[in-house]
């Protein structure tokens, strides 16, 4: 479920990031230059990563109970990352008990909800 969540979110970052440069998509070919990463017995765990282009990721995923007593695993997460216009897009997310939920400055806003 966090590695889903993770890919959508890169995913929507780099389509909403418009057409790189050649030395850019080098820079994206580098490995991370910083990553944490943490987990629990129960499957609990937290992340934080940074890239050489200063694309960061971090996202936290807690057991939480149920009305019927079993548990559900909450994702949080927020990724950003640097445009080719120099701008700094930032898209927060978070999956759980409530569905899930996606935002950002960038992003359309579904006003019929």
């Amino acid at each position: 479920m966090k590695l889903f969540i993770v890919a959508v979110c890169l995913i929507a970052a780099a389509s909403a990031a418009p057409s790189t440069s050649t030395a850019t998509a080098a820079r994206r070919a580098l490995p991370a230059v910083q990553h944490e990463e943490v987990h629990d017995e129960f499957g609990q765990y937290a992340l934080r990563y940074v890239t050489a282009e200063g694309t960061i990721v971090s996202e936290r995923g807690r057991l939480v109970p149920t009305s019927n007593g079993a548990h559900v695993l909450v994702v949080e997460g927020e990724t950003s990352f640097i445009g080719d216009d120099g701008k700094t897009y930032v898209t927060k997310y978070s999956a759980g008990l409530d569905g899930m939920r996606v935002e950002g400055a960038h992003l359309p806003v579904d006003t019929a909800a």
